[in-house]
């Protein structure tokens, strides 16, 4: 089993780096939020808007940075592409239904560090209650899901990793996101 690379460098500030890179491609430039900053985002070809006060933001930037890292721990222990596709297909012998899928998998390798990193993005997003165990904590469980999925097929692209973690981040920043409609662009 090849074991992933170790992406993170100690002596880097990624989350300072990639809350710049967020900034200047994703902030509304014209619209005033006396608290921090609104975000017009694109993930898996869904728009939406968010706003997020930079501490949030440093928040779920270093959470998600500490995510993949315990994903790489996952693979480290033992984790395997077998075992990813085994459940994603098939739990207990019978075939997985393709949305429950990514929850079953994600049910499988998640870790008591990745539970409560997945608690701390829902501190830094501000959702909890019903929209989060509706919506918002099963779609950041299907990002992870589809993460370690790469992960898995790229264990040493040191190239994949930052788009992996922009990928996370903005899984992340939509979960207090609206969706952006074509009515709502035909209005403005």
């Amino acid at each position: 089993m090849l074991k992933m690379v170790k992406m993170f460098e100690p002596e880097i500030d990624y989350t300072e780096i990639m809350l710049e890179r967020i900034k200047n491609e994703y902030a509304v430039k014209d619209i005033n939020i006396d608290w921090g900053t609104c975000y017009e985002v694109t993930i898996q070809d869904i728009r939406f808007k968010c706003a997020y006060s930079d501490d949030e933001m440093r928040g779920i930037i270093d959470t998600c940075v500490k995510i993949i890292q315990e994903l790489i721990v996952i693979q480290d222990n033992g984790y395997t592409r077998e075992r990813f596709d085994s459940i994603d297909h098939f739990d207990n012998g019978e075939e997985v239904d393709t949305i429950l899928a990514p929850l079953e998998v994600f049910a499988d390798f998640k870790t008591d560090k990745l539970s409560d990193y997945v608690a701390d993005l829902a501190g830094y997003t501000r959702v909890g209650g019903a929209w989060y165990m509706l919506l918002s904590g099963p779609c950041i469980k299907d990002t992870i899901y589809a993460v370690f999925d790469k992960m898995l097929d790229d264990p040493d692209d040191m190239e994949i990793w930052v788009w992996l973690l922009h990928f996370l981040i903005r899984g992340a920043m939509k979960m207090h996101g609206q969706e952006i409609t074509n009515n709502d662009i035909a209005k403005t």
